[in-house]
């Protein structure tokens, strides 16, 4: 009887142990940076993971093949991209978070490791109660926090199921719900026109997923959600975006002081991949 009990026992724990491992998220190294490898499930659509994990549409797009993201099937694997917007490396007072952990491979070292994590050797080493810098292959490391909402599982197909994320103090009102469009959202933003800051530089234009009659645009001095007047000046064309976040730390966007949907190039008369825009928006 006592050895019946002990074997239902081993095999709980035995079974907890295996859900942890699934449930468990792992990096990988992609390029100078980490990647989550994540397996679709059904109901899901590239929308919906990026608002889960906490970055735009775009960047998912950027990490992944543009043909493969457009059509997800079920069981898929994609790259989610491990970016500041999502990952910490300090435990923060939320709900929305997970460990991420990563499967030591030959040639890695715990210098190289930490760099990549954002860390001293000293944090990694606490993390990890390790007395010393040797790793070996196939250990498993923590490597810090990434930012994940919980899945709805009882509605998957919703767009609603993953919220989008709003900074505490940036929080701005959607256009896409503001009657008259953009320009009426940029209005109310700048007080008419009358409170702008102005900025003159080099677009880029960047492959955005999906139809909408918005366009969408990076920015670093805005916050998500900010409405910007874009003016070409060599064909007197302007339009207004709707910034998604900060321009992505990649060679696409090296001198540039916007990104913006390639489906805002013919409004500006544009045919280049990169134009000289004169910016305008809100200061607040």
């Amino acid at each position: 009887m006592l050895k019946h009990f002990l074997v239902v026992i081993l095999f709980i724990f035995s079974f907890k142990a295996d859900a942890q491992i699934v449930d468990s998220l792992f990096v990988i190294h992609k390029g100078t940076g980490w990647i989550v490898k994540y397996q679709v499930k059904p109901g899901e659509t590239p929308h919906m993971l990026a608002q889960r994990f906490y970055i735009t549409d775009p960047v998912l797009a950027y990490a992944n093949e543009v043909e493969s993201i457009k059509s997800l099937a079920p069981g898929a694997m994609i790259n989610i991209p491990v970016k500041p917007e999502n990952y910490y490396t300090t435990r923060q007072p939320l709900a929305d978070r997970q460990e991420l952990y990563y499967h030591v491979v030959p040639k890695d070292d715990l210098p190289l490791l930490s760099t990549y994590a954002g860390v001293t050797k000293s944090d990694m080493r606490a993390w990890n109660n390790m007395k010393g810098n040797t790793v070996t292959p196939g250990q498993t490391l923590f490597v810090g926090w990434i930012r994940i909402i919980t899945r709805d599982t009882a509605n998957p197909a919703s767009e609603l199921v993953y919220p989008a994320p709003v900074k505490e103090g940036n929080a701005v009102a959607d256009p896409q719900v503001v009657p008259g469009g953009l320009d009426i959202a940029y209005d109310r933003q700048t007080n008419n026109g009358t409170n702008v800051l102005t900025e003159k530089g080099t677009a880029v234009f960047f492959e955005k997923t999906g139809k909408s009659n918005i366009y969408y645009a990076f920015h670093n001095s805005t916050p998500r959600g900010s409405i910007i007047k874009v003016t070409n000046p060599g064909t007197g064309k302007t339009i207004y975006v709707k910034v998604l976040g900060p321009i992505p730390d990649t060679k696409q966007y090296a001198g540039s002081i916007i990104g913006i949907a390639t489906a805002a190039k013919e409004a500006l008369g544009v045919t280049d991949n990169k134009a000289w825009c004169e910016l305008s928006y809100s200061p607040n």
